[in-house]
């Protein structure tokens, strides 16, 4: 049925909606805003998107290899909201060639303890937001990032908070004097 109704609107620009079940949204070529929730966490196995996405927010979703790279092709994704998921083998394993356009990175209640970033990860990245996530850390190549201007750390692990201080103190170093660092913790 929900299927049916989105057919008939093929000319959405911006959608909220409460899935029971994935659905291949791919025909909605005008589709910039997607919001998709699901009941419980969901797990994906084959997803499609429309590529003319800008801003995508996941919530209660466990997602595969395969559909985490999927995401991270999407050419024009600028922001990108994941609240309540997780990855296979509870890690998420960034790319190079992955998330080319991110500004926007938010990660609220990620339960993976482990991220994993190879080299020029986010190469257009500026505000990174973790809140309540069972993270470790935040990858070391982030330092990297010249782009990067704001790093939120809000109830997380104290070695999350040291890595985005390590992170602000290296690309000090480099120059940019623009990064901030917002830390909130339950103190």
């Amino acid at each position: 049925m929900e299927g049916e109704i989105l057919r008939c609107s093929p000319n959405l620009c911006k959608l909220k909606c409460f899935l029971e079940e994935f659905q291949d949204l791919s025909f909605l070529h005008r589709l910039e805003s997607l919001r998709l929730t699901f009941p419980i966490k969901y797990v994906t196995h084959l997803i499609s998107f429309p590529l003319n996405l800008r801003k995508l927010t996941l919530v209660r979703v466990f997602m595969s290899r395969e559909g985490a790279k999927i995401i991270g092709r999407l050419p024009n994704l600028v922001v990108l909201k994941l609240q309540n998921c997780s990855f296979e083998g509870n890690q998420w394993n960034t790319t190079e060639g992955e998330f080319q356009q991110l500004k926007v990175l938010k990660l609220s209640s990620v339960r993976d303890r482990e991220w994993n970033a190879s080299c020029d990860p986010f190469p257009r990245l500026e505000q990174l937001v973790l809140e309540n996530c069972n993270l470790e850390k935040i990858p070391s190549n982030f330092c990297d990032i010249p782009t990067l201007k704001m790093i939120g750390v809000h109830y997380c692990k104290q070695s999350v908070v040291e890595s985005a201080m390590q992170i602000e103190e290296e690309q000090r170093d480099m120059g940019n004097e623009e990064l901030q660092v917002i830390i909130s913790s339950y103190t």
